[in-house]
């Protein structure tokens, strides 16, 4: 798949979450399926980075309907404020312009913005597949990743610019999310929203979405390597190439 949707204008208001109960039932089938407790920790603030529109609203709604939805006790939501618990951010490492920020667990897979939209679907995908540990990788990739894993001296960045509306982007997020889950930690995946975060999109030059970008832990700027979804044994290439190992 190399589909990708360009990038149009910033939507003019926040989005809310406005969930039918026919929806919410679909939702919560889905989140039945889940084994193991997943954890995910929220950073949040008031200003949302002084943005004049505040994006940690209607992802904090989102994690609190999904927390609702989910089997007790086996979806963790763990929320801090960025404007008072500097201690929290500095521990995750999150940088307050990057708030709303969601990291699942230490931070394998984090999401710099709100995955509303189109990215809703890859975000509850990736919620049921880290708590039943079936990532849907082929299983060479999966091999791969493992050994990735053990033999990898530096960890691989998989960024990911989406905006909500792209239609293509859940498919690369969720890709790049799988990969994280299964080289345990060594790939951490990171998806970043376009609209919350233009700097990232005019920094590497982002007109159509998803953009993967990657890059060597300890660099300062990546590289762009795909324009649309990555086929899955391509992103593995150019994962094993910047760890390394190719």
């Amino acid at each position: 798949m190399a589909e990708a949707t360009p990038i149009g204008p910033a939507p003019a208001e926040t989005p809310h979450i406005e969930v039918d109960e026919e929806t919410k039932e679909i939702i919560k089938e889905t989140l039945a399926q889940m084994e193991e407790q997943v954890v995910i920790n929220f950073f949040r603030s008031e200003s949302c980075g002084n943005r004049e529109t505040n994006w940690c609203v209607p992802t904090e709604e989102l994690l609190d309907l999904l927390a609702q939805l989910a089997p007790p006790g086996k979806l963790v939501i763990n929320k801090y404020d960025a404007d008072k618990d500097s201690g929290a951010l500095a521990k995750f490492g999150v940088e307050p312009q990057r708030v709303p920020a969601i990291y699942f667990g230490d931070g394998f897979v984090r999401y710099y913005g709100a995955p509303l939209g189109e990215e809703v679907r890859a975000f509850i995908e990736t919620i049921v597949r880290l708590s039943t540990k079936r990532s849907g990788l082929r299983a060479r990739t999966k091999n791969e990743l493992a050994a990735l894993a053990e033999k990898a001296q530096r960890r691989v960045y998989v960024m990911t610019v989406v905006t909500p509306s792209c239609p293509y982007c859940p498919y690369a997020v969720l890709l790049a999310n799988m990969f994280a889950y299964e080289s345990k930690g060594k790939v951490v995946s990171v998806m970043v929203e376009a609209y919350e975060n233009p700097d990232i999109a005019d920094q590497y030059g982002v007109t159509g979405v998803p953009a993967v970008i990657l890059m060597k832990e300890g660099d300062a700027v990546g590289n762009m390597e795909f324009v649309g979804v990555p086929p899955e044994h391509e992103l593995l290439a150019r994962v094993k190439e910047y760890a390394g190992l190719q």
